[in-house]
């Protein structure tokens, strides 16, 4: 075969190329849109788990806060028993002397 009758092949090949090349592109324009598309809602996702981490991180604070001050309210109830303990020893020891200095 001769090169000039070779043409009509050569210039097929070429279209068939060009057209596997358009469907690629558009497929990779579509994978593309795909991908931004998941993009856009994994960041949206991001956003709304930030704020929820924000929200239950002051929950935490909130519930903290709480527990150091019923610690405190415990704390100083522990202490009003132990005087109350103290008391009602010494006044046991009272009614105790005053029953032996009675018999």
């Amino acid at each position: 075969m001769t090169e000039s009758s070779n043409i009509p092949n050569r210039v097929d090949r070429l279209e068939n190329d060009a057209i596997d090349i358009k469907v690629a592109v558009s497929a990779l324009i579509s994978t593309t849109e795909v991908h931004q598309r998941n993009l856009e809602t994994i960041s949206r996702n991001i956003e709304t788990m930030n704020r929820n981490m924000e929200t239950t991180n002051r929950n935490i604070d909130a519930m903290l806060q709480l527990m150091t001050q019923s610690l405190q309210r415990m704390e100083v109830m522990e202490l009003d028993i132990r005087g109350l303990q103290t008391e009602n020893r010494r006044i046991l020891d009272i009614l105790q002397h005053r029953n032996t200095d009675d018999e």
